[in-house]
């Protein structure tokens, strides 16, 4: 860089010795002596040789530069999309092709907005129009939260940075995009389990304030049947069907007291190497007069080589148990009961499903208390819940009205143990 400035000043000196010399010689003067031709060649040459140094290192340093840049774009595990001002996409990287489900062939040139849900999908080409018109930006230079869509159709949220990059040519918009479905569902468990924790403390306080008088009431009604059923012929109908009708309600108000003391109590697991399709075998045998007299059908697929999960066999048991008992309700004239258990990556799933009568739009079956059944308490599948997240499992449902219900439970299968 120094030799280059020093021939640049030499140059410079002999322009201005030239310059000087055509002066001189214009007003009629004797002109200054001028350098050797061979001279000015040789500077020239020197100079010449030196920029073009300089220009194949900066371009050298450039095509490393954007082979850099091209080879963050292309390995980060972000979704990297850029935009022209007319919203069609012109770089779609490897990472958006897995989160989106689309090759960077199917959407290359076409409008961004198919990556978007309604109504952004819609409003999305006189969004870029005002800004273009006015400078307002909504989303440029800020990172926020917001749902896509997958090429199936499926919608998740994802954590969105725009940026715009604009030259005398063209105007480009760079989306920078982070799914954060699995943030979101963790944010979801853990307000979850609070709200848990503070139901099944007011639970527990129920539960020991209304106890001890429903069981001095139940030891009551019970003394008074055995003394009337001592004189049968001295008591009435009117007597009897009331009494009957009490203890049967004090045996269901039991039985909430219990599900209340379940839900406040802590789940305490005693896991073991436990083989899944064992224990589904068992609960569907054990249970295969019951849906007999049900009128339901079982169809069961469950491998036999599944590996094995690292569970509490009895609370597991419970969970299969009320989420079949569920779906047998579920189907007052008869129907099908299916089992299916698969293996994917690192977790078991089973799905059981049914030909029920199905969920009613609107009804959350997970909200602590709330029931489709007449005489059910809405806390079931909450206690189901409670142990499938003790066990880092979890629980889904998807049911359409009048067709049926299918649960979904996700384990995860054990890890072998390490030596050391």
């Amino acid at each position: 860089m120094a030799q280059t400035v020093q021939l640049e000043k030499t140059v410079q000196q002999l322009i201005e010795q030239y310059t000087q010399a055509v002066q001189d010689a214009l007003v009629g003067g004797k002109a200054a002596a001028l350098p050797a031709e061979e001279h000015v060649d040789t500077l020239l040459q020197q100079l010449n040789q030196e920029l073009e140094q300089q220009i194949s290192a900066r371009t050298a340093d450039w095509q490393r530069a954007e082979a850099w840049l091209h080879s963050l774009v292309q390995t980060t595990q972000d979704a990297v999309i850029s935009i022209d001002q007319h919203g069609r996409i012109i770089l779609f990287n490897p990472a958006a092709e897995r989160m989106f489900g689309y090759t960077q062939a199917e959407v290359m040139g076409q409008k961004v907005n198919m990556l978007m849900p309604e109504p952004y999908a819609r409003e999305h080409d006189s969004y870029i129009a005002h800004y273009e018109r006015t400078g307002e930006a909504h989303a440029i230079g800020r990172i926020r939260s917001v749902t896509a869509r997958r090429k199936t159709g499926e919608l998740f949220p994802i954590e969105l940075s725009v940026t715009e990059s604009r030259t005398e040519a063209e105007v480009r918009y760079s989306a920078f995009i982070r799914d954060i479905s699995e943030k979101v569902q963790l944010q979801e468990r853990l307000l979850e389990r609070e709200r848990l924790a503070a139901i099944g403390t007011t639970a527990a306080t129920f539960a020991h304030e209304v106890g001890n008088p429903l069981n001095g009431m139940s030891l009551t009604a019970q003394i008074l049947e055995r003394r009337l059923a001592k004189r049968p012929e001295q008591v009435e109908d009117n007597i009897i069907t009331p009494l009957r009708t009490l203890m049967s309600e004090i045996r269901r108000l039991s039985l909430l007291l219990d599900e209340f003391r379940t839900l406040a109590r802590r789940q305490t697991l005693y896991c073991k190497p436990l083989q899944l399709a064992q224990l589904v075998t068992d609960v569907l045998t054990t249970e295969a007069p019951e849906f007999e007299s049900a009128g339901v059908q079982v169809t069961q697929h469950v491998p036999p080589d599944l590996p094995l999960i690292s569970a509490d066999s009895e609370k597991l048991k419970q969970v299969l148990l009320n989420l079949c008992k569920n779906a047998v309700e579920a189907m007052p004239q008869g129907g099908t009961l299916s089992v299916r258990v698969t293996h994917v990556g690192s977790y078991l799933h089973l799905d059981i499903s049914d030909t029920g009568v199905g969920i009613p739009d609107g009804v959350d079956i997970f909200e602590p208390f709330v029931t489709t059944k007449a005489q059910g308490t809405g806390l079931g599948l909450t206690i189901t819940r409670q142990i499938l997240a003790a066990h880092h499992g979890s629980l889904t449902c998807h049911s359409t009205p009048g067709q049926g219900t299918m649960v979904a439970v996700t384990l995860p299968i054990a890890q072998p143990k390490t030596s050391g």
